[in-house]
């Protein structure tokens, strides 16, 4: 339920956390406060009192109903506040991240989801932190507060009431686990559409080419189903957790009230039963709101995650050096991807300052790893690379950005198996044909694994630029 990791994304908006907190605490009080004078009204007009015993009682109810107004306003505006606010520092901090990772931020996640978590998905935090991070301290709390008042009118009722409470966040945890679940498998198919969209409209030229939009958005059409059916099942789990929670406190409430008309018969003051009576669904509507707000926040939990893992990711940090010159000397340098062999291994090349150099090899020789290593995009393993006779890393970044660039010549490829993007352009086309196409090209290495059925990522990050242009 709660993450330690994700509350510190909050940074230096935890005050607002305390500050929403400490409102909500002042307004139990005058909640209590509000009953205690109900309790005691009700009491003086069976005592059959004279009006004027009222007078007060009805004076304070007024005052504290006027506070509890200006309390809501301002919880209400503070957790404004302290949404549009962790929403402002995270989109920043995801923005400056993705630009220091560079292409390194496409090797995590694809462009889709980059685009959903800083965006949508940022967006889906504002319950989160705005009402759940919140409502999690306060009902921890509340109930404590209610037991201390509670205990010295009638320590049974208390102890029944405090007693009931933790069924609610045991209810919680029993549907928190197939919940997220749910959520994240959720989440996949979400960003699984998103990727289907995403390559439909960057491959539309091949589609409208190759006479293959309509199979295209039959896929569409056959993601947005699986969405629809995986949210149908999110709103059930949440509807049906809710109806648990609420059998919990109100059947907690009910018994606390039994055994506050029993200790009525027994003697206790009026008054009190009463107000134990009206108090006894306070002790478990804090714990009831929480995991409302948690059901509805668990979008924005599962975004949260995959944000403060993106933020996380280590980078390399860049000096100050701004060089005299820019000749460019690569001297043993080894390059891998993630578990994949090493693409450049012990590579020796130098750059003059001024002049135009071309670097001619084979499919997946490494050459775009190359020139991402030259932008900084990628950090050599082993090796370096000098600039003016400095180590690349410790130059001014935004000073050598002003003279290095990168223009890169894509060619598309859909994510979907080598099968079906043959199958794109010629729905009839056989397996050996397939193969033949692509003994032709020299990639046949390429069927080794997975024969035809192996998947080209989103954009062909598994394959390389020459790959990607015969494929």
């Amino acid at each position: 339920m709660f993450n330690k990791e994700i509350f510190n994304l909050l940074g230096k908006n935890k005050k607002y956390v305390v500050y929403v907190v400490i409102l909500m605490i002042i307004n139990l009080f005058s909640s209590l406060g509000i009953t205690a004078m109900i309790a005691y009204s009700i009491h003086l007009l069976i005592e059959n009192k004279e009006i004027t015993f009222m007078i007060i009682p009805i004076i304070l109810i007024f005052v504290l109903m006027v506070l509890r107004y200006f309390l809501v306003r301002s919880i209400n505006r503070l957790k404004n506040i302290l949404g549009n606010s962790v929403k402002k520092d995270l989109r920043n901090k995801t923005y400056k991240k993705i630009s220091k990772l560079g292409v390194n931020a496409t090797n995590e996640y694809s462009n889709t989801t980059l685009t959903q978590i800083s965006l949508e998905g940022i967006e889906q935090l504002d319950i989160y932190y705005s009402s759940f991070i919140p409502q999690f301290f306060y009902s921890l709390i509340a109930p404590i507060i209610l037991f201390l008042v509670s205990v010295f009118l009638d320590w049974r009722v208390a102890v029944v009431l405090l007693g009931c409470v933790p069924l609610i966040p045991l209810s919680i945890m029993l549907f928190a686990r197939k919940a997220k679940h749910t959520v994240n498998k959720y989440m996949g198919i979400y960003n699984k559409m998103g990727d289907t969209f995403y390559d439909s409209i960057s491959g539309l030229n091949e589609l409208k080419i190759y006479n293959y939009e309509d199979n295209q958005g039959k896929l569409i059409d056959k993601r947005a189903e699986e969405f629809r059916r995986i949210t149908m099942k999110v709103l059930v789990i949440q509807l049906f957790s809710i109806g648990i929670m609420d059998l919990v406190a109100f059947g907690g409430a009910s018994l606390g009230i039994v055994f506050a008309l029993q200790s009525a018969n027994t003697g206790l003051v009026l008054a009190f039963s009463l107000f134990l009576i009206l108090i006894a669904v306070e002790f478990f509507l804090p714990l009831r709101s929480l995991g409302s707000t948690f059901h509805v926040s668990l979008n924005g939990a599962s975004a949260a995650e995959k944000i403060s893992y993106l933020l996380n990711i280590p980078t390399f940090k860049w000096g100050s050096l701004i060089p005299d010159k820019y000749n460019i000397e690569i001297k043993d340098v080894t390059f891998s991807y993630v578990n994949d062999k090493s693409v450049l291994k012990d590579i020796n090349m130098k750059f003059p300052e001024k002049g135009l150099i071309g670097i001619v090899g084979k499919s997946g020789c490494g050459k775009s790893t190359l020139a991402n290593i030259l932008t900084g995009s990628l950090k050599v393993e082993e090796g370096e690379v000098l600039v003016g006779g400095n180590n690349l890393y410790d130059l001014d970044r935004v000073n050598y950005y002003k003279n290095i660039a990168l223009v890169s010549n894509e060619s598309y490829i859909f994510n979907d198996t080598i099968r079906n993007n043959f199958l794109m352009v010629n729905p009839n086309v056989t397996d050996n044909e397939i193969i033949e196409a692509i003994d032709q090209v020299k990639l046949s290495y390429l069927l080794k694994e997975d024969n035809l059925d192996k998947l080209i990522l989103e954009e062909g990050k598994n394959l390389s630029g020459g790959e990607r242009q015969r494929l």
